[in-house]
């Protein structure tokens, strides 16, 4: 390294009290391609490692990144303090590493194994024992690694990978990440590609030299790398323009952490690593988010991934939550400050005595309530919920006084919101005109929405969770994001009376409805497919996933769950989406056909109900995600849109709201196929959303309060009841400052390309308010 690098380096290591640190700046780890049945040859890696003083033989933390290893390993340098080695490799096709990048391909899968399996235990520094950590991408790769290291065949026992911290990963790429409810993610999946790719592109650490040396051949073999991953970039584009990619299939699942779980889809995954599963003896602690974008997938690595476990090896942590502030846990210092991890690696990895959460596995932030909860298990046991369904209406609710969006004067001629305000209902009422969704492409829901903030990875929201979390000061309410109404105008609001006491809604929801559709007229339509030909031709292509997609007579169904505020404020709890292309259809074809209306104006309609098969959040349901099958205009199709899982407590006088629109950008590609959706609602076709609601059954039995985010420290780090500190407590770590600090300016490093985006995004919003 330079003079200067090194100087900075060793200052963040005195920071965080770590002296005398051994600092290997470029380790290489070539990965035979005997050892790697997917690789076409062998391929160089590279890695940092940071070791403590001393010869002492110890176990090894490990981080896998595309993201720049100099970036991530800063993040965790209090775990040397641990005693710890820190090892940050470059995955292949990014940083300093040879080959190309392949997005959690079986590949790479088998080159972390290696690094696991071989290359650490191998070491002079290392006493062969291996746990992994970090977030996101870091954290995806863990649960791979963990369906493939080598274990005891006597004990089940991985051999040398002993426990993981991952947090936020997702389980199913094609849901999770690329397709959600089978619409194509526009504002996450091309940033990201982005910014890998920038990433890839910088200076690569080689040229900092090896054993401190710089010499020609590896400035030569620096040169060669950045060309090499220059050229990788147009494959990456060809990910999000290859129209195959818009259904679901081989491609997506080796890119799944799902494929090593212990429940298996019926018929298997049909190649052969699908056959192996994560050992049920290696201890996981997932973190994970109520707004991040890998809410499903963090959820059902617990629930699934994590079935064979025991309770004794398995934690999960669900806090309120985007993707950035899950990755570093803010408002925890227990996290932010490597304390919690550290303490669970020393259980798991060094077997020092120290038991924690046994009795109360799962920690949920309760929104709402405002408060930190222990529970037994995720999902909420039966015991724990009961059952409910809320019917949406014809009739109007009654409007909020003062309020802008339910409060219309009665004077004024265009209703632009009342029109489409309807009740939600503990009964079925089916008096009324049906209620339509008019889809206009020029007028998309979404920009004011949470969903922009969520799927931006919560980078917008990074100031106003800043001064949440450290400076005691809530400024949630005065965000754009945390009111829903400016984003309902037009949509269709179904909304509760005042609620007479508290309900908790906890975990997913299913909205089921029936609907039918009418396209433009066929004039409107040709014109939008000349624009779109012309496009082609000028662009000298013809399948594209971008341009079919958007083009294609398509339904986007956007349904969002909102607390609504005694004085009309709606903040968005959770959302869900489904393309009609995508329903649960029946794929025996059944329908049902019946007549309708006078004798003199007899109208057929064809009914297209769900898979009688299909059960909502069946994680192995995807026949229609690999087989889309379009809807005809004018026949009635049954829907069911899932939601994200969510935990908040809908509070007395407060309202509960179910919006529904046919838009969410810049989140989705919009659909530009203007659309009139009719819902149908009568004795024969009910609307109902169901979910489940946290009862205060067996408290201390099966579930515990914790308190504000000091009180969760204390009980994370002392293992008790929230008023029994110690003097571990994260709270009282007197490096936590810095060490948030430095979190902060890695995660903004990594954010550049993003933040950018939105301060655009936020001039294009401030000059259209003008």
């Amino acid at each position: 390294m330079t003079e200067s690098e090194l100087t900075n380096l060793k200052d963040e290591l005195e920071k965080n009290n770590i002296y005398d640190a051994k600092i290997d700046v470029n380790v290489k780890v070539t990965i035979p391609q005997s050892e790697n049945p997917h690789s076409n040859g062998d391929v160089d890696l590279w890695a940092t490692v940071i070791r403590p003083a001393g010869s002492e033989k110890l176990p090894t933390i490990l981080m896998a990144s595309p993201y720049r290893r100099e970036t991530m390993i800063a993040l965790y340098l209090p775990l040397v303090l641990s005693r710890y080695n820190l090892m940050a490799i470059d995955i292949r096709g990014s940083g300093s590493s040879g080959g190309e990048w392949a997005s959690f391909d079986l590949v790479e899968q088998y080159d972390i194994k290696y690094v696991v399996d071989t290359f650490i235990p191998s070491r002079v520094w290392s006493d062969g024992n291996v746990g992994m950590i970090s977030a996101s991408y870091l954290g995806i790769i863990q649960m791979f690694t963990a369906g493939l290291v080598d274990t005891d065949p006597k004990t089940g026992e991985p051999v040398h990978l002993k426990a993981l911290f991952p947090q936020m990963p997702m389980a199913d790429a094609y849901r999770d990440i690329v397709m959600h409810g089978g619409n194509p993610d526009l504002l996450f999946i091309p940033i990201w590609l982005l910014g890998v790719d920038l990433m890839a592109i910088l200076p690569p650490m080689l040229n900092f030299g090896v054993d401190g040396k710089v010499t020609q051949e590896i400035q030569d073999q620096a040169e060669a790398l950045w060309l090499e991953h220059w050229n990788q970039i147009p494959m990456h584009i060809g990910w999000i323009m290859d129209v195959n990619n818009l259904k679901d299939g081989e491609f997506y699942d080796k890119k799944s952490t799902m494929i090593y779980w212990p429940v298996k889809p019926k018929g298997g995954w049909g190649f052969p690593e699908g056959k192996r599963t994560i050992p049920s003896k290696l201890p996981v602690f997932c973190v994970g988010g109520w707004f991040d974008i890998f809410t499903r997938g963090t959820t059902n690595i617990y629930q699934y991934g994590l079935s064979k476990h025991s309770n004794s090896d398995k934690r999960m942590i669900i806090g309120e939550w985007y993707h950035i502030s899950a990755a570093m846990g803010m408002g925890l210092n227990s996290i932010i400050g490597n304390q919690l991890p550290a303490r669970w690696f020393d259980w798991k990895i060094k077997k020092k005595p120290d038991p924690f959460m046994d009795e109360f596995p799962v920690m949920l932030y309760v929104m709402g309530e405002k408060k930190w909860r222990a529970e037994k298990s995720w999902p909420l046991p039966e015991s724990r919920v009961n059952h409910e369904t809320l019917y949406l209406t014809k009739r109007a609710p009654t409007p909020i006084p003062g309020d802008w969006y339910t409060d219309e004067p009665s004077t004024q001629l265009i209703k632009q919101y009342t029109n489409n305000n309807y009740s939600l209902s503990d009964s079925p009422d089916y008096s009324g005109d049906n209620p339509v969704l008019r889809h206009n492409p020029l007028n998309m829901h979404g920009w004011s929405s949470r969903s922009c903030a969520r799927w931006s990875i919560g980078a917008q929201a990074i100031y106003s969770d800043i001064s949440k979390f450290y400076l005691n000061n809530d400024i949630d309410a005065e965000q754009w994001y945390e009111d829903e109404r400016q984003d309902e105008k037009e949509c269709l609001t179904f909304t509760t009376e005042p609620l007479a006491e508290d309900m908790e809604i906890v975990g997913p929801l299913a909205l089921t409805f029936w609907a039918k559709t009418k396209f433009a007229d066929q004039c409107t339509q040709d014109y939008i497919d000349l624009i779109f030909d012309q496009i082609k031709e000028i662009l000298n292509i013809t399948d594209n996933l971008i341009l079919d997609g958007m083009n294609k007579k398509d339904v986007q169904w956007v349904v969002e769950l909102n607390d609504v505020f005694p004085d009309g404020r709606a903040r968005n709890i959770t959302s869900g989406w489904l393309s009609a292309w995508h329903r649960q259809y029946d794929p025996s074809g059944n329908t049902n056909e019946y007549y309708e209306g006078p004798w003199y104006n007899r109208r057929k309609v064809v009914e297209n109900p769900i898979d009688p098969a299909y059960k909502p959040f069946d994680p192995f349901y995807d026949g229609p995600d690999t087989e889309p099958k379009e809807i005809n205009e004018e026949e009635l199709y049954q829907y069911t849109v899932e939601l994200l899982s969510t935990c908040n407590v809908f509070k007395k006088g407060h309202r509960i709201r179910v919006s529904l629109s046919a838009s969410d950008f810049p989140h989705l590609l919009p659909v530009v196929q203007p659309s009139d959706n009719t819902i149908v609602i009568d004795e024969r076709h009910s609307a109902q959303i169901e979910f489940t609601a946290a009862n205060t059954d067996d408290e201390g039995d099966t579930w515990e309060w914790i308190g504000s985010n000091a009180d969760a420290d204390k009980y994370l780090m002392s293992g008790g009841p929230s008023g029994c500190g110690t003097p571990a407590s994260a709270t009282s770590s007197q490096s936590a400052g810095v060490r948030m600090a430095a979190e902060i300016m890695g995660l903004l490093a990594i954010m550049f390309i993003p933040m950018s985006l939105i301060m655009i995004q936020r001039h294009i919003r401030r000059r259209k308010r003008a």
